[in-house]
């Protein structure tokens, strides 16, 4: 008996202790974590991934604990009150991580994407941030350290929402190879496993499941139980904002402008596409703007083995609006007459011959064609509508931006 309230009596005091250790966010312990001193007595509110669309939280329990001081570890380093232990740098904060390909550092780099998710499926979510290059930088908590890994965007080409990614290398040459690996984390350590590969040469093409060669038909029946896989979704990211919109909220305002379609794929005629909000301009002193693009990528859906593997063969950008760093109202660039966009004459060529590339036919008088500018009700400021007629009948209208001369759909304007 007296054993056992011995041992009531140190759970009780262990259980005492842990609870003010890990205090709600308005309480008075200063943690100090790496070498660091944060304070959490702050008066922002810590938004967790449901707030944010994002990975949700764990049913409360140790993990959802262990994920909420992850997310409010992550943050503290984020403003630059938390170090971070980094596999290169040692320990450093967060401005002074760099991307492994050109050592850009993230307080230079402008044009950052973030996620939130669970990369290793153990219940407490990483921190992944996203070059313009592709390349990138993955926060993990563990045993009350922040770490930070880098990762090359030439072999991490395509992150999946479970911690697996696709890579590819000399795509067009022989002896190209690719596949399919996934992120596994042992203790602060970032290790690499192989789900399956394809080494293409002019001999057999050698087929690998974990690294290990096998039959093309165990390749084929291994591939089938891993490939296509959910691609993460990329927000912006921007450390130290001096505007009151941040990139991230012009992010989130420009999606709901297209009707919330980041991510969306669909397939057709041997294709994927891949919607992407992105924004490709951060407010200057010429503008008060971000310039945010409606992107979309397409990829092949068949024909060469390992084509899941490739990286997009095209990747266009459909729309652009400008988002106000002060107000957040949503404006559509302005047409610059100075000879940096095309003329209506250049318009016309355009459409003329992408008429001929769609359908065969050249859209000159003798044919009975007739091909000229109409202003369209539906058409934003910086788009031309071409209409091509042959004889009486309307065959075609083609919208043109006025900046780009890319052809648009107007399926991807304005959210219709």
């Amino acid at each position: 008996m007296k054993k056992l309230v011995a041992v009531w009596m140190c759970l009780t005091i262990m259980l005492s202790l842990f609870s003010c250790r890990i205090k709600d966010q308005n309480g008075d312990e200063t943690v100090t974590t790496n070498g660091c001193t944060s304070d959490p007595k702050r008066e922002e509110t810590v938004t967790t991934n449901d707030q944010k669309g994002e990975a949700q939280l764990t049913p409360d329990g140790p993990l959802s604990l262990s994920n909420e001081i992850a997310l409010q570890m992550y943050e503290a380093a984020i403003k630059d009150e938390l170090c971070v232990y980094d596999e290169r740098l040692g320990e450093t904060s967060l401005k002074r991580l760099c991307f492994p390909s050109n050592e850009t550092s993230l307080d230079e780099c402008k044009l950052l994407k973030k996620a939130i998710l669970d990369v290793d499926q153990d219940g407490v979510n990483e921190f992944v941030i996203q070059s313009p290059n592709q390349e990138y930088i993955i926060l993990r908590h563990d045993n009350g350290r922040v770490y930070s890994y880098g990762l090359s965007g030439c072999d991490y080409y395509r992150f999946n929402t479970d911690g697996t990614f696709y890579w590819c290398n000399s795509p067009e040459t022989e002896g190209t190879e690719c596949g399919l690996n996934k992120i596994v984390f042992s203790g602060e350590k970032l290790n690499v496993k192989s789900i399956y590969g394809l080494k293409y040469s002019k001999h057999p093409d050698v087929y690998l499941v974990e690294g290990k060669a096998v039959t093309e038909a165990e390749y084929y029946d291994h591939r089938a139980a891993h490939c296509f896989k959910e691609s993460m979704k990329f927000s912006q990211f921007e450390p130290d904002c001096s505007y009151p919109i941040t990139a991230e909220q012009a992010w989130n305002l420009a999606n709901a402008y297209w009707d919330n379609q980041d991510g969306c794929t669909d397939g057709g005629a041997g294709t994927i596409w891949t919607v992407r909000i992105v924004l490709i301009g951060p407010p200057n002193s010429q503008t008060n703007a971000y310039r945010v693009a409606f992107q979309v990528d397409w990829n092949s859906n068949g024909g060469r083995e390992g084509y899941e593997c490739l990286p997009p063969y095209d990747i266009q950008l459909k729309d652009q609006i400008l988002v106000n760093a002060f107000t957040g109202e949503i404006t559509t660039p302005a047409y610059e007459a100075d000879g940096k966009g095309i003329s209506v004459e250049e318009a016309i060529e355009i459409a003329k011959n992408y008429r001929i590339h769609m359908s065969g036919e050249t859209c000159d008088e003798e044919n009975g064609y007739r091909v000229e500018h109409v202003p369209h009700a539906m058409a934003p400021a910086h788009v031309y509508v071409i209409m091509i007629q042959k004889f009486d009948t309307v065959t075609d209208r083609i919208w043109i931006d006025k900046n780009t001369g890319k052809t648009i759909s107007p399926y991807y304007l304005n959210g219709k």
